[in-house]
This record gives C-alpha cells, sequence and structure tokens, in this order.
C-alpha cells in the first residue's frame, strides 16, 4: 500500500516541491543565522582582536627586561578590565602563566584543549561557546586565541569575554527565524498538496476513463475543469473517446453491410443450387436459372474485388503511380469503351473536351486509377439516368487546375444524400429506386483515389434534375 502511495504521480509532485522548499528554507535560515551572528559578534570581535596585538608587544619587553614580570601582569589586567573579561598567557603545557584572573599556574580547563592546540599550531581564531572557565563563571562566552612567544617559547594568548547578552539576543532573533520559517513551511506544504492533487487529480481520472474504454466502454468521459495543459489534455483525450467511438460504430455498421452484402447473393445461389438439386426447377429451366447463379456470382467477385481494393488504398498497400497523363486523350479513351452501353440504355453521351491540336491538358495522375474514378462515375450516371437522358464529360482549364465535370440529367439526390455518398455501402437507389448493380463502394474508392492524386471531388445534385460531380487536378505548366 505504501509503495503504490509512493508511485502516485501527486505525492511524486508534491513531495519533489516540498522537499525543494524544505532545502531552500534551511539554507535561508543557516545563512540569516550566519550573518547575525557575525553581526552580534562583530565589534567584540575588533576589540579582542585588537587587545591580543596590544599584549603581543608587551612580550618582547619582558624578553629584553624593559618590564618586569609583575608589571606585565598589571599591564594584562589593565587590558582585561578594558574589554570587561579576562587575559591568560598559557606556555606549551597548558599553564597559564601570567593572567588578569585567579589561574595563574593552573591548567587551563579541559574545554579549551582543542584551541590551545590550534594555538600552538600558529592559528587565530575566535569561539562562541556556552561553556564556563571557572565553577563561579557564568556560562557564555567569546573566546579569542592568538599564537605568541615569550622569552623564546610558544605560548598562546587567550581573551574571554562574557556573551551571554549576546548569545541570548541570538537565540531570539533564531526563534524569530526558525518559527516564521516553521510555519511559512507548513503553509507551502499545504499549498503544494492542493496543487498537486489539483494537478494530477484530472491525469487520475483519465487514466480511469482510459481503462474503461479499454474494457469497451466508449461512454467514459473525463470532466474539463481549465483551460490549460491539463484541461486541453482532458478535452483531447474525449475527442479521441468520441472518435473512437464513432469509428466503433462504423466498424459495426461495416460488419453489417458486408454480412448483408455477402449474404444476398449467397441466399440466391444456396436456394437455386438446392432447387435445382431437388429437381424443383424443371431441367428446361436450367440455362435461365444458371444465368440468374453466374451474376449472383459477378455481384460477389465485384464486392469482394472492391473491398480488397479499398483496403488496399486505405492502409496505403496501393501505389499510386503518377507521371504525365494528356487529359484529353484519357477521357477520349474511357468514352468510347463506354459508348457501347450507353447506346444500349438509349442515352446520350456528350464529350466537352477540348481540340488537342488546340489546347493540350496534361496533369500528373496514375492512367489507370483515372481510368478507374472516372468509370466509376460515368457508370453511376448510367445507372440513375433513365433511357433518353444525356450524360455530358466535360474538360476545361480553370486557374492553375485542370476541371472534369461528370453531368447527367438522371434523378438526382437530396441534400441529406450527398453527405452520405462517400460513406461505405451507402446506396441511394435503396430509398428511391430497385436498381441495386453496384456495391456501394464506388464512390468511396473514388474519393480516396482522387484524394492520393492529389486532386479533389465534389458534387451538386437536386431531385429530377440531375448531377453534376466536378473533379480538379493541378495542371502541369506549358514547356515542363
Amino acid at each position: 500500500m505504501l509503495k503504490r502511495w509512493l508511485k502516485s504521480f501527486y505525492i511524486k509532485i508534491f513531495l519533489s516541491f516540498l522537499v525543494t522548499c524544505i532545502l531552500f528554507f534551511v539554507g535561508l535560515a543557516l545563512f540569516w543565522n550566519a550573518y547575525f551572528t557575525d553581526l552580534f559578534y562583530m565589534d567584540k570581535k575588533e576589540l579582542l582582536a585588537a587587545r591580543s596585538a596590544e599584549v603581543a608587544k608587551l612580550l618582547p619587553s619582558v624578553q629584553e627586561g624593559t618590564i618586569s614580570t609583575r608589571e606585565l601582569r598589571f599591564g594584562i589586567r589593565i587590558i582585561a578590565r578594558s574589554i570587561n573579561g579576562s587575559v591568560w598567557l598559557v606556555d606549551a603545557k597548558g599553564n597559564v602563566l601570567n593572567g588578569s584572573s585567579e589561574r595563574d599556574g593552573t591548567v587551563i580547563p579541559k574545554t579549551m584543549d582543542a584551541l590551545f592546540i590550534e594555538g600552538l599550531k600558529g592559528n587565530t581564531g575566535f569561539v562562541a561557546a556556552p561553556y564556563k572557565l571557572d565553577e563561579n563563571a557564568m556560562e557564555g562566552f567569546l573566546t579569542h586565541y592568538a599564537p605568541a612567544q615569550l622569552n623564546g617559547q610558544p605560548v598562546v594568548i587567550f581573551l574571554h569575554v562574557p556573551a551571554v547578552e549576546v548569545s541570548e539576543a541570538l537565540a531570539a532573533v533564531r526563534w524569530n527565524i526558525v518559527v516564521p520559517l516553521l510555519f511559512s513551511l507548513l503553509t507551502v506544504g499545504i499549498i503544494l498538496y492542493i496543487l498537486s492533487r489539483k494537478l494530477a487529480g484530472p491525469l487520475q481520472q483519465i487514466n480511469r476513463a482510459a481503462l474503461e474504454l479499454a474494457a469497451g466502454d466508449f461512454s467514459a468521459r473525463v470532466p474539463v475543469g481549465s483551460n490549460d495543459e491539463v484541461g486541453q489534455l482532458a478535452k483531447s483525450f474525449n475527442f479521441m473517446v468520441t472518435q473512437l467511438n464513432e469509428w466503433e460504430d462504423t466498424r459495426q455498421e461495416f460488419l453489417a453491410n458486408v454480412s448483408h452484402e455477402l449474404r444476398s447473393p449467397l441466399t440466391s445461389l444456396r436456394g437455386l443450387i438446392i432447387a435445382m438439386n431437388d429437381k424443383v426447377i424443371p431441367a428446361d429451366k436450367y440455362g435461365h436459372y444458371l444465368k440468374i447463379c453466374g451474376f449472383e456470382v459477378q455481384r460477389l467477385q465485384r464486392l469482394v474485388n472492391d473491398l480488397l481494393d479499398l483496403a488496399r488504398i486505405q492502409n496505403g498497400m496501393d501505389v499510386i503511380r503518377l507521371r504525365p497523363l494528356v487529359l484529353n486523350e484519357a477521357i477520349a479513351e474511357t468514352l468510347e469503351l463506354l459508348s457501347t452501353i450507353t447506346r444500349e440504355r438509349s442515352l446520350i453521351l456528350e464529350a466537352r473536351v477540348p481540340d488537342p491540336a488546340l489546347q493540350l491538358l496534361t496533369a500528373e495522375l496514375d492512367p489507370d486509377r483515372f481510368a478507374q474514378v472516372l468509370q466509376n462515375l460515368l457508370y453511376n450516371a448510367i445507372q440513375f439516368t433513365p433511357g433518353g437522358g444525356t450524360i455530358t464529360v466535360e474538360l476545361r482549364a480553370q486557374s492553375e487546375n485542370a476541371v472534369i465535370l461528370v453531368r447527367d440529367t438522371g434523378i438526382g439526390m437530396h441534400e441529406h444524400e450527398l453527405h452520405r455518398i462517400w460513406d461505405r455501402f451507402y446506396k441511394v437507389e435503396h430509398a428511391r429506386t430497385p436498381c441495386s448493380e453496384g456495391t456501394g463502394l464506388g464512390l468511396t474508392i473514388v474519393k480516396h483515389l482522387v484524394s492520393g492524386m492529389k486532386g479533389s471531388i465534389s458534387v451538386t445534385s437536386q431531385p429530377g434534375a440531375g448531377t453534376e460531380f466536378m473533379l480538379a487536378f493541378p495542371l502541369i505548366p506549358v514547356g515542363r
């Protein structure tokens, strides 16, 4: 449980910021403590250093015989009174040779041993510590030690001044520093905890929603409570769920449509085969029903081929090989292939293509895929145009594009149908005509192929007035 709690994102954020704040506050406290300690002791340190120098000046006079030991003691006592403290001269064995206190001829306290050793090494320094020089003295002294020479022997000069008042003042200052810092740290800790929870809360909600989504629940959503990066992440997650839900609905619809499209011809084939096998159908009618079976097999073959074609295009497996294509000639060839079927259906097929000798329009296209696009559009026009109608294919240059219009005088489409004609398996004829020759995949394939060849396609239509598809492809500049 503890490990899981420590792995929590908001706990990591909270602890990281809290440790940073603690280190900052500790550093700040140490800085102010050092600053005020140095400030309060500064005057006394300067005074002790000056008086230590005066004592050091007296020692050569003793060696020269200018002053006696008694006069030295008297001078040291005067210096001690000037600092309201005490002065010791300590030999190399730790004995007080001369001083301003009653410790003459005694060994220095053990608490002074470390300072004494530093002095013998030739070091100078200050120490403020709560120690006692004797049983009757008060605790808390500022001590200065410095090396010197007396009669050719090393000695250490000690100057002690009471620092009780300074220590008490420093203690008060430290409390005034530490207490506000502790309250500040507590306040900052609470604020950091709240902020880290607020920051990590939406992430936890997104995690829970993602797990629900993985389990198949597409109703999972994350509440958006802000417009910052976390709020944008929540919005993006909700948008992703919506898209996944739509894709899942599309997938289910696709499977249902495929099942339906496959089931219809298979059911017809199975029924006819069983009927002929059981002799329900007379032998002289076999030829007629075998033609029906052949038609259903072709229907299945078209459906499978369209599905494979669409899958290759959507998965990027279909390689579109672009090369310069003369549209005048490509359109003329396609219209020549479809002229027979239009005559059989009593349709007028018009071509409004510029004369190649006057205007040659060339674009970077895949010849086979372009022929497939144009044939799909023309087959749709043929299917939905009654006998006697007209199908027109027009080619013209417009700005930097080659524009191809495929126009018919057929039954047309309503506005709501125009939005769905690019959907897989959608058939307009389901609602208004019994004809059902197509698979409902043709226009879906057309849209993908046109986009793959860097073109665009649009459609306009009115019920009873026909339909017009407009293709646009970038032209290759003349002389390229």
